[in-house]
């Protein structure tokens, strides 16, 4: 007697679980409850918090150790030697010589190490 109501509830769960009228209301709350998250105000902290980090370039804090001192960095054009005079946000300055200063954009450093 078990065994036949145990396979009855089992048939009826089936039933339930691949119905359309099932897959239709999991669709429906899925959708719901995704916009809810989407459309929040942390989700789109989050997201902007994520876009600010992305444009930051964790090579500035290291470049910043350099200034004052004669460093050699290698480029995706070849190495420089000279001094960092100035970092910013996603650039350095080095000054080859005193009559060659060149920018120096983080995306085409390589190293940079004390000379």
């Amino acid at each position: 007697m078990f065994f036949c109501c145990y396979r009855r509830y089992v048939e009826k769960i089936k039933h339930l679980l691949f119905s359309n009228r099932f897959a239709e209301f999991i669709q429906e709350n899925t959708k719901k409850a995704v916009e809810e998250v989407v459309y929040s105000d942390t989700f789109k902290e989050y997201v902007i918090s994520i876009i600010k980090e992305s444009q930051e370039s964790p090579f500035k804090e290291i470049a910043e150790q350099y200034i004052g001192k004669e460093v050699v960095i290698e480029t995706t054009a070849g190495p420089l030697e000279g001094v960092v005079t100035f970092v910013g946000d996603d650039y350095l300055e080095l000054v080859e010589s005193p009559t060659s200063t060149v920018l120096l954009p983080f995306t085409s450093i390589v190293t940079i190490q004390s000379a």
